[in-house]
């Protein structure tokens, strides 16, 4: 397996989990307005998180179906050595779907990140940093759920610079927020 296969392995694994398991339903709430995900987080966000270049990531799915609007990737490193830093909104029916959901998934995301999953105050709605080997921040806005990658090859924490993102994302999502 190649160096650059087994970097990617868990946050494509996760991403690919995460839209697997689908929207929440409930009959008595209704979805939140969608919006493409890099309208909300933009290159321009993403360079000035990363500092360097940057170029967009996409998959042969992708290419074959086109780009799905809930997710943005980009990648500032190389192809040996990616620094993924990306965005997946989640729409579920309510905002409790959305909370039971975050709160429900806390222990699986400790295990695979191999770290302890920290509540960080004052983002959103309420929100959960997931270090280790995954470096994401879940966030909750509304009946959406945010889950924010910034990922280092060093492996230092990036929750400030996911805050950062967080802080814009949120900015931009609220005057359409239910």
């Amino acid at each position: 397996m190649t160096p650059l296969r087994r970097r990617l392995q868990i946050p494509l694994l996760l991403l690919v989990l995460s839209a697997a398991c689908g929207p929440s339903s409930d009959s008595t709430a209704t979805s939140p307005a969608k919006v493409d995900a890099c309208t909300v987080f933009t290159y321009e966000d993403a360079k000035a998180i990363a500092g360097e270049s940057l170029a967009s990531m996409a998959s042969t799915l992708d290419e074959a179906m086109g780009r799905d609007p809930s997710e943005c990737l980009y990648n500032s490193g190389t192809l040996e050595q990616p620094r993924i830093l990306s965005l997946l909104i989640r729409y579920h029916r309510s905002p409790e779907k959305a909370r039971r959901l975050q709160e429900s998934s806390r222990s699986s995301l400790g295990n695979v990140s191999g770290s302890k999953v920290r509540d960080i105050s004052g983002l959103g709605d309420g929100a959960i940093w997931v270090g280790g080997r995954i470096q994401q921040l879940h966030v909750l806005a509304g009946s959406r759920q945010l889950i924010i990658t910034v990922q280092s090859p060093d492996g230092t924490d990036q929750l400030p610079k996911a805050q950062q993102a967080a802080v814009k994302i949120l900015a931009r999502l609220k005057p359409g927020q239910k």
